[in-house]
């Protein structure tokens, strides 16, 4: 009898051993919520709102170890199972915010254009396109940014208990996501973004899921709060500024630290030409950059996104505008790292016009100075300023009303160093941006005779005098063209003296040559009769009957 009882009551131990190791792996793997106590909560009207019923009060009191049902300390955090709970499905997201080629697709139903404010519903997907990006808000306030390229289905949207816990399940299937989840609101929020290789799970945070194409992993960075990623029936808790990436059919690897945000202080705010030109120092470790242009701080509307292996980044055709601007790198993994934010403006239209003279390093004319340029739009007109210095603080001639292509100055600038450049003014666009300082010099004139001596045996001609570093160049012809140069020389004098010719007409012209080597225009050519020798025997011929009378 006695080993009857043992019997029977190790028999006993053993059924309750077994339930208990088939029960405790499905209370382990089940599903479950967070519920935070709030003041005048206890289980029973937390079941009335939450639960299917009263009838879990006992086991919602034994799963949490709670003594008093009645009493239960504000903030304490509550495991409420998912089969327990109140569950309603009737839950949409909307858009708020679409660039470019955005599509929905529904069941039994045509594609459709997202458009701001279409509603989405479980089971919908999300397709946007090259250069296009949309903004989906959830009923939790939580927003994801779906990427250019990127695809998503919206698999579970639903409500836990009474406005309890909001849960919300979406699988990217292409491309990239960025992601905000409030945590400041009263009800409780759980965004999961599942992948081929990973499930990423978050309340209340700000984080990124990339898929690694050919879908060979998942990456997930984490700006703010943390999130928990899953796979392989393994996880990894990721905190803020790291990020993790999952291979497919592996565990999580082990968190690393974001790259630095890149070092903008030296990028310029201001932009005048297109293509778009950001320069930045390069970040160690980047193997590449992500550059995203919005028209706003927060980044809801996106106008551009692209990628590069190498710097300065170049993007194409944006209107002008303020804009911000957000830069991170991207590890060899693909991790990407933290941002560098900064507002920049661009005024490129209309576009100056295409200078044909004075082109740059080039001379005008000693007097009459002629500026052209190529023709636009008769709706354009023009403004041109010349400087004496590049930066165009000391202005010599501005005119801010020119309708035509070309301006001939009715007051000659004096000879020396100008820098000029012209901008077009649109009806609808203003003044567009002035083209690049184009240098330019006005020569001196060649010189003009001051003065002229001719003796027997010498000729001598005399001009101004000339300025520092200045010399000058002397050319003496017997014809205008000057094809048979009879003496040339150049000298730092302002007068040249040379055996006198033969009687005669000649030409004779200068040119200055200034300082740095650069050589003016001949000045007009000018010329010059120098009588002729009267022959010794026409006067014997004439004075010969005289002397044959004498």
């Amino acid at each position: 009898m006695h080993l009857d009882l043992i019997h029977q009551r190790l028999n006993k131990l053993f059924c309750c051993l077994f339930i208990t190791l088939i029960i405790l792996p499905v209370y382990a793997a089940e599903e479950e919520w967070i519920y935070t106590v709030r003041p005048g909560d206890n289980l029973w009207n937390l079941s009335e709102r939450h639960l299917n019923g009263t009838q879990y009060v006992r086991r919602l009191q034994q799963l949490n170890q709670i003594q008093n049902p009645y009493v239960i300390p504000p903030g304490k955090q509550l495991r409420i199972p998912v089969a327990w709970s109140l569950i309603s499905e009737k839950v949409s997201a909307r858009i708020i915010n679409v660039h470019g080629n955005v599509f929905i697709e529904r069941a039994n139903k045509e594609k459709e254009a997202a458009s701001p404010g279409t509603q989405l519903l479980a089971g919908d997907t999300v397709q946007s396109e090259n250069d296009s990006f949309v903004t989906i808000e959830f009923a939790d306030n939580a927003q994801m940014r779906v990427q250019d390229n990127s695809r998503i289905r919206l698999e579970r949207m639903q409500i836990l208990g009474d406005y309890g816990l909001i849960d919300t399940l979406i699988r990217l299937e292409q491309g990239r996501t960025e992601n905000s989840v409030p945590h400041n609101t009263r009800q409780g929020t759980r965004l999961r973004i599942q992948t081929p290789s990973a499930i990423s799970s978050v309340r209340g945070t700000a984080f990124r899921v990339g898929l690694i194409e050919p879908q060979s992993g998942t990456t997930s960075e984490v700006l703010a709060g943390n999130i928990e990623v899953n796979a392989s029936e393994k996880f990894v808790r990721v905190p803020a500024g790291f990020g993790t990436i999952t291979a497919l059919h592996k565990p999580p690897a082990p968190p690393v630290a974001l790259l630095p945000p890149p070092d903008l202080s030296g990028t310029p705010n201001y932009y005048e030409s297109l293509p778009l030109v950001i320069r930045l120092n390069p970040i160690n470790g980047a193997h590449a950059y992500r550059t995203q242009i919005a028209l706003d701080p927060d980044f809801d509307h996106l106008v551009s996104e692209f990628t590069t292996t190498s710097l300065p980044f170049r993007d194409g055709d944006i209107p002008d505008g303020e804009y911000w601007l957000r830069i991170r790198g991207i590890d060899e993994s693909g991790i990407e790292g933290r941002d560098a934010v900064m507002a920049f403006g661009l005024n490129a239209r209309p576009e100056p016009p295409f200078v044909t003279a004075p082109l740059p390093g080039n001379a005008t004319a000693p007097e009459n100075q002629e500026f052209s340029w190529t023709s636009q739009s008769e709706s354009l007109h023009y403004v041109l300023m010349i400087s004496r210095n590049a930066d165009f603080t000391d202005l010599a001639y501005f005119n801010p009303e020119i309708k035509a292509n070309t301006l001939t100055l009715s007051e000659s600038l004096t000879p020396g160093h100008y820098f000029w450049r012209i901008a077009a003014v649109s009806p609808t666009e203003g003044t567009g941006p002035f083209s690049d300082n184009m240098p330019f010099r006005v020569p001196y004139p060649g010189p003009s005779l001051d003065a002229t001596e001719v003796d027997e045996q010498e000729i001598t001609f005399a001009w101004r005098a000339a300025a520092e570093g200045q010399r000058f160049h002397f050319q003496f012809a017997r014809d205008v063209s000057f094809s048979d140069i009879m003496h040339e020389e150049k000298t730092e004098m302002s007068r040249i003296t040379f055996d006198k010719p033969a009687g005669g007409t000649y030409y004779l012209r200068i040119k200055t040559i200034e300082s740095d080597g650069f050589e003016g225009p001949w000045g007009p050519p000018q010329m010059i009769d120098i009588p002729r020798d009267f022959p010794y025997w026409l006067m014997l011929l004439l004075f010969l009957p005289l002397l044959v009378l004498i």
